[in-house]
């Protein structure tokens, strides 16, 4: 059955116009009549008729403008119009629109209205036929990308497997093959901030994202995933392309896009070109050895296997032991040195600079001294609130992408720690605490940082992060979020905002993070919690 709507603001004409044949004999049901357009609106949006029969001419809201409404907002449906002898011209807008009819009202007559009915069915039945098309070739596509992630997948795994045969057709859409491979990192990560950043959350929209700008560079890829913060793209340049420019291109658009929206900087390691599927297993070798490259120099963003010597990067099996200053650390620590605690943590560095350990063994080692000093200070006595969990740390350093990143991490670990050092021969930390949250509750719609608050008081942040978390029992960014999250709620239980206006208005850089942080607090969604407080309310 076809649903019909009927519009027309004269109540006798829609009476007529439904009483002028048997509608079921015709394979058609009406479904609603209106009398005026907002009406009319409302009944199309809720209804989602195949047939609207509507007059032309009717008070506030035309016919013409019910249909340019609802179709604006996605609906879809063939229509008539009624139309009077004078509206000659309305009628050819109505055609124009996309009307497979129009009828006079004062001469229409059963057969005539059969006949526009026909028509509409018609195009209904086109409109479902290129639906259903559309939805076959999205589902061709879809398995071809799944047949294709999967035969990639396998065939880099298993690069050697005598039974795996070669696919004639995935070959034929992959005449020029490259690898790259694209690590994913936050610009920046320093002890003591937020924790690690939450890849899982936006892995669809990175996904979307590398896609897109993808699609446009390359005739053929397919995006695999080895790890959360990680993509491998198997890619094949266009034809007439030049393949070194189209592949950087590539790679610098998904840089500057992922820092826009993301505040994510990105490192490839890219492959030499390959004409043989077999070769996918040594071409990823190849785009690791370069993305390591980017690990020991941090200039390079964007490496081409075979444009530096990658076999002159340090051996990854000596032993990296930073044992021996752990003795004068202890030493330090007892004695509220934070200056030789800042000669050690240099000697370090330098250790870090001359050794140059791989990422396994320089995560270890920080590790190692995070864990060594933590204990410490915990066996002093000391509060030591401020400082994550072990796989917390981990977790962070992980998210690290070159070795000047994690010199940066320790740099700010040992601030972190000569801070609470400094700390423990200040008497005044109850009134630094108390002036720190006056200063919060009286800025919160600002965009509030640690080094904000710090210039406000004229203290260092690690002092003010250390006292705060001490005498708080959590960090100056989670009770900032805590009151943030307090005045957004009280904005989201009054219905006058949108989240994203709630978001501004309270200082955030944008949507995505004002979500992460309002979950983190709540346990849920902004969305969930509108939701939830319309339900309690309703």
């Amino acid at each position: 059955m076809y649903r019909v709507i009927l519009i027309d603001d004269e109540p006798l004409i829609l009476a007529g116009i439904a009483s002028l044949i048997c509608w079921e004999d015709h394979e058609c049901a009406i479904v609603g009549e209106a009398t005026n357009g907002h009406t009319a609106i409302d009944l199309i949006l809720e209804a989602r008729p195949d047939i609207v029969i509507t007059d032309i001419r009717m008070p506030v809201m035309n016919g013409l403008e019910v249909i340019e409404a609802c179709k604006r907002q996605g609906c879809e449906f063939s229509f008539i119009c009624l139309t009077n002898l004078e509206d000659f011209q309305l009628a050819k807008q109505a055609l124009r629109l996309g009307a497979t009819d129009y009828l006079v009202k004062l001469d229409l007559q059963p057969q005539a209205l059969i006949q526009a009915l026909n028509r509409a069915k018609e195009y209904c039945s086109r409109m479902e036929s290129h639906h259903n098309k559309k939805l076959y070739d999205h589902l061709l596509q879809d398995n071809k990308k799944q047949l294709e992630y999967t035969y990639f997948s396998q065939l880099i795994q298993n690069p050697t497997e005598a039974d795996f045969g070669l696919n004639p057709e995935i070959a034929a859409s992959y005449p020029v093959i490259y690898l790259i491979l694209l690590q994913m990192k936050p610009e920046q990560i320093l002890f003591g901030q937020a924790g690690s950043y939450d890849f899982q959350f936006i892995a669809s929209q990175l996904q979307d994202v590398v896609s897109g700008i993808a699609s446009r560079y390359f005739s053929g890829y397919t995006i695999l995933e080895p790890q959360k913060d990680t993509r491998l793209l198997v890619v094949s340049p266009k034809a007439e392309s030049d393949n070194r420019k189209s592949l950087a291109d590539f790679c610098t658009k998904v840089n500057v896009t992922l820092g826009t929206y993301f505040a994510l900087t990105a490192l490839f390691g890219v492959s030499r070109k390959k004409t043989e599927l077999s070769l996918l297993g040594e071409a990823a070798g190849e785009a690791r050895s370069a993305l390591d490259h980017c690990y020991y120099d941090s200039a390079s963003r964007i490496v081409f296997y075979g444009d530096q010597d990658l076999r002159q990067q340090p051996s990854t099996e000596r032993e990296f032991n930073i044992n021996f200053l752990k003795k004068p650390m202890s030493a330090a620590v007892a004695d509220n040195k934070s200056q030789d605690l800042r000669e050690i943590f240099s000697q370090l560095s330098q250790l870090f600079t001359q050794y140059k350990p791989n990422k396994t063994q320089a995560a270890s080692a920080c590790i190692n001294i995070y864990t060594y000093l933590h204990d410490l200070l915990q066996n002093e006595g000391s509060e030591n609130n401020a400082f994550p969990y072990t796989i917390d740390i981990a977790e962070q350093l992980s998210q690290l992408g070159s070795l000047d990143d994690i010199l940066a991490w320790l740099d700010s670990f040992c601030e972190k720690v000569c801070a609470l050092l400094t700390d423990r021969k200040e008497n005044r930390s109850d009134r630094l605490v108390y002036l720190a949250k006056r200063y919060i509750h009286e800025h919160y719609t600002e965009k509030l940082t640690l080094s904000d608050i710090a210039d406000y008081l004229k203290i260092s942040s690690g002092h003010l992060s250390s006292t705060f978390s001490r005498y708080m029992n959590q960090t100056v960014s989670d009770y900032i979020a805590e009151v943030k999250i307090a005045h957004a709620k009280e904005l989201i239980d009054s219905g006058q905002y949108l989240i994203y206006e709630i978001a501004d208005q309270l200082g955030f850089e944008n949507a995505y993070y004002f979500s992460k942080v309002f979950k983190k607090v709540t346990g849920m969604s902004p969305k969930n919690y509108e939701g939830l407080h319309k339900q309690n309310h309703s």
